[in-house]
């Protein structure tokens, strides 16, 4: 999951609170920090700030010779969006030599975060460049761009996003479906019988893009792709292509769809099995939720009880709702099945789900489930619950930066005073500092990617 700030493409509410700012301003002592990867991540959030009277120092932490750094630096150009700031990562990858390095990966990420009515004609001019070289050699540098300019507003590159998809060189499927995903929305050119093709001989990523699109279009304008939907949702060899095959029947209230929802109850894939739940209650409606809740009460694939719960949005009845206590409680089922039913019973029943989130989220690990239980922890609360409650001691930032992180992204707002008070601490070490500022930009600028980004920004982001 990638998190933004105002400035750039992954947008979030713009600084309003005064321990934002706060946090801010203390930022700006450490972007002369000797420890690298400090100053680099003190840089993003700065930048991330508006603070624009500090461009030149960002400027050269952009160009520091420790990468830990430099990679950090241009990410925060990307997010500060000045006319330097974007000339200076265009510049970057000009020549051959700069889409082909690590610098380039970062710069090129940074210049795609880079808000549309302060990026110009800069990524109009960048785009075509990608045609003149290896597109082996250019591919990281050229999926980072794209990835980025997914993340923002519908794209006004279309030619150059369209000479790109045309380049006969480009055989590369996660690049066409990056292609796909921004010219989709604003190519109006596109004629049907070439998508058709594609749905037909594409790859999957590709499939998946034009897919995931028409699931976005209003319903009406999906009666000619019916077909080849409920094909899909049938037949693909992908779980995640047929999951978002059955969302766009399901938007378009397919009834027939109803039949293969019911045969999907029974994939081993956790978001084919949870579409297929929503889509059942979708199309169904009430009259479905009873055959459902039986479902769920007799299943136990721990991985499909998971995905069924985490979809359950219907109001539960009281035997649901006493066996997800049951489940939430079972300390022999992997947590992801216990976080599901504890989030289940939140949605109806807030005091007695509050213990239960509570213990999970101490014992749970992966960052998507800590966040997701904070949230569901923080909508369950009268009052947010104390630090001491959450945290195994010592209740130090340094000992728990995913659960720490995870608070932060929920408004834990003890957690934010905590990350502001080791800022201001002068005997605070350089580990703590470093993980402060860190944690805080993780939830609070930019999060970490998904596996599809290129490695060296999964670890400038990690």
């Amino acid at each position: 999951m990638v998190l933004g700030c105002a400035l750039s493409a992954f947008a979030q509410a713009p600084i309003t609170s005064g321990i934002e700012r706060m946090v801010a301003n203390d930022a700006t002592a450490l972007l002369a920090s000797s420890d690298a990867e400090t100053r680099g991540e003190a840089a993003i959030v700065v930048a991330a700030s508006g603070a624009v009277r500090y461009e030149a120092t960002l400027l050269e932490i952009a160009k520091d010779a420790d990468p830990a750094a430099r990679h950090r630096g241009m990410l925060a150009l990307g997010l500060l969006a000045t006319p330097a700031a974007v000339s200076f990562l265009e510049s970057q990858l000009r020549s051959v030599e700069g889409r082909v390095n690590e610098d380039g990966v970062t710069a090129a990420f940074a210049l795609g975060c880079t808000p549309i009515d302060r990026v110009d004609t800069s990524i109009a001019r960048t785009l075509p460049l990608f045609g003149r070289g290896s597109w082996k050699r250019q591919h990281d540098v050229l999926v980072a761009l794209l990835l980025a300019m997914t993340r923002g507003p519908e794209r006004v590159e279309r030619s150059a996003l369209g000479i790109l998809f045309d380049n006969e060189a480009n055989r590369s499927p996660k690049v066409r479906a990056l292609l796909l995903q921004l010219l989709l929305p604003i190519d109006r050119t596109i004629a049907d019988k070439d998508l058709r093709r594609t749905m037909r001989r594409g790859s999957s990523d590709e499939r998946l893009a034009i897919v995931k699109w028409l699931a976005s279009r209003p319903p009406a304008d999906n009666k000619p792709w019916i077909e080849e939907l409920a094909t899909l949702a049938e037949r693909a060899d992908d779980p995640e292509l047929r999951a978002a095959a059955l969302l766009a029947l399901t938007r378009y209230q397919h009834l027939p769809a109803l039949e293969i929802a019911a045969r999907a109850l029974k994939s081993s894939n956790p978001k084919e099995c949870s579409q297929a739940l929503a889509s059942m209650l979708s199309i169904g409606g009430a009259k479905t939720r009873g055959a459902l809740e039986q479902h769920l009460l007799v299943e136990r694939n721990p991985v499909r009880m998971a995905a069924m719960m985490s979809s359950f949005l219907a109001p539960p009845s009281k035997e649901l709702i006493d066996h997800a206590v049951s489940v939430a409680a079972n300390a022999k089922l992997p947590i992801t099945t216990r976080a599901a039913a504890a989030q289940l019973i939140s949605r109806s029943d807030k005091k007695r789900a509050r213990p239960m989130l509570r213990d999970l989220f101490r014992i749970a690990n992966d960052p998507q489930l800590l966040l997701s239980l904070a949230r569901a922890l923080r909508r369950a609360e009268d009052t947010p619950t104390a630090l001491a409650r959450l945290l195994d001691q010592p209740v130090e930032l340094p000992q728990h930066p995913r659960r720490w992180q995870a608070l932060l992204s929920a408004g834990h707002g003890e957690a934010q005073r905590q990350v502001l008070a080791t800022l201001k601490d002068p005997k605070a070490s350089t580990n703590s500092v470093r993980t402060a500022i860190k944690v805080w930009r993780k939830a609070m600028v930019i999060g970490t990617l998904g596996a599809e980004a290129p490695s060296i920004l999964l670890s400038s982001l990690e």
